[in-house]
């Protein structure tokens, strides 16, 4: 692969991100303090959210990471799995308990809770939360009830694409939106943050320059990605593959036009992005 070709330590455009390849843009940053906030104020719920490819997984992988230093308690548990299941039930899977015989998952989600909240307090993570259906959304709002003494037994984020705002704002969820402490849109970069994001990943692997890059070429990527972190990732990694398959040393602008058109022409990019052709 190119990484060997250009004498990379690694691949810098994977689609996981820690450590030194990790570009915290101000927005990113902001949802990472917030939840941070929230973890250690242990009351109410947290809402991130972002359109696809905007890095909200890689945000839940960093605060998971972070968090596990103080030992809190998090689990993740991905919406995407439900498909009409219930919420409390795929809870209790990922807490590897299961109800007593003639118990509701309700009553032995309590349990679990109370007994966990002894030491720290347990963090849920729902991600793609904008997937909940109404009955869900419901079990959310239930396990934001539950208390013991006064104090809530779980601390709940959502983290989902901007449509689960709107659902939170909508008649209806008004109890649960009143829930929330806090909440952050992550936002696409700009064109000076995507050149930076391009070269904080490049250097973190050791790039030296080999192959250098025309600086034309970032406002193409820019214009192409839409300032999106998964479809920069895709077109730098094709347009690696094609400069390695051409022997260059050297990407120019035509080189990363002719990487964008075949992106394009396979259905790969963005539909505001297939839909014109001028992508410099």
């Amino acid at each position: 692969m190119y990484q060997d070709y250009y004498g990379f330590s690694a691949d810098p455009f994977r689609l996981s991100s820690r450590g030194d390849n990790l570009y915290l843009h101000d927005s990113f940053k902001r949802a990472m303090s917030y939840l941070l906030y929230a973890f250690h104020k242990g009351e109410g719920m947290v809402l991130i959210t972002g359109k696809p490819g905007s890095g909200k997984t890689t945000l839940i992988d960093e605060v998971v990471a972070e968090a596990s230093d103080s030992q809190m308690p998090i689990t993740v548990v991905d919406c995407t799995n439900l498909a009409g299941a219930d919420l409390l039930g795929l809870y209790l899977e990922a807490l590897g308990v299961a109800a007593a015989p003639g118990s509701s998952n309700s009553r032995a989600v309590r349990e679990t809770l109370s007994s966990m909240r002894q030491s720290k307090q347990p963090i849920l993570i729902l991600d793609d939360a904008h997937l909940l259906s109404a009955e869900n959304l419901n079990k959310v709002h239930m396990l934001c009830n539950l208390k013991q003494q006064g104090v809530p037994l779980l601390q709940i984020v959502l983290v989902g694409q901007p449509a689960l705002r709107e659902t939170l704002l909508s008649p209806g969820y008004e109890q649960l939106h009143q829930r929330l402490v806090a909440t952050c849109n992550i936002e696409a970069l700009d064109m000076s943050e995507t050149r930076e994001y391009m070269l904080q990943k490049l250097r973190s692997v050791n790039w030296v320059n080999n192959p250098s890059i025309a600086e034309s070429v970032y406002g193409a990527i820019y214009r192409s990605s839409l300032g999106v972190p998964r479809w920069i990732d895709l077109i730098c990694s094709r347009m690696l593959l094609n400069a390695m398959a051409s022997d260059r040393k050297f990407i120019s602008l035509d080189d990363i036009c002719e990487v964008i058109r075949d992106l394009i022409d396979e259905d790969l990019l963005p539909d505001q992005v297939r839909l014109s052709t001028k992508v410099a």
